[in-house]
């Protein structure tokens, strides 16, 4: 775990940290729950031909059926340096008692290899600055963000089953439901 840039990020820039914790009393807690498997989630749409969201729910135990939400969302706090009428995006880290939420449209299920956790997958992201992300603020580009942290929890040994990566790679390029295409658009990252 970073503890080195949570303490640098809110002491020298205390204005603004893109990760978050809900509870934020709870960080170090979430950070040490084990990851049993990794869920991407297409939420239902808003509206008409508008595209899905994307999320991740960390199971932390299926048998207690607590789980930690992973969420891209616009900050709607700073403005975007690189995105046209966008905002940094914040990376919630939010404590859940559901293995999936009520509007799910969709689920993939990503076994995970053993021995992984929550702050294992908090470190990835930071290290490779995939906290750094700016996003329309329709928040639209989530569906990316996923996308591109499956690739980079996969070429780190997460996944146990690269089918099951490959199914959800390709059930993230359609829009549910009726799994018409809808391919990616370029992710944003700044820093």
């Amino acid at each position: 775990m970073l503890i080195t840039d949570y303490f640098c990020n809110h002491l020298l820039n205390p204005e603004w940290d893109p990760v978050d914790f809900e509870p934020e009393e709870e960080r170090f807690e979430i950070l040490r729950q084990p990851v049993e498997c990794i869920r991407a989630i297409c939420l239902a749409p808003r509206g008409f031909n508008v595209p899905n969201s994307w999320t991740f729910f960390l199971s932390t135990s299926e048998e207690d059926m607590t789980a930690v939400r992973l969420n891209c969302q616009p900050s709607y706090e700073v403005d975007a340096t690189f995105l046209e009428n966008g905002f940094k995006a914040k990376i919630m880290f939010q404590r859940k008692s559901t293995l999936v939420p009520p509007h799910g449209q969709l689920t993939f299920v990503l076994s995970v290899n053993p021995g992984f956790t929550v702050g294992d997958i908090h470190e990835l992201i930071v290290t490779n600055n995939r906290h750094k992300y700016e996003i329309d603020d329709e928040g639209w580009k989530c569906r990316t963000w996923v996308y591109d942290q499956i690739d980079l929890f996969n070429q780190h040994g997460i996944f146990a089953d690269q089918d099951e990566v490959a199914l959800v790679n390709e059930g993230i390029q359609k829009r549910w439901p009726g799994e018409f295409p809808d391919p990616l658009e370029t992710g944003t990252y700044y820093g």
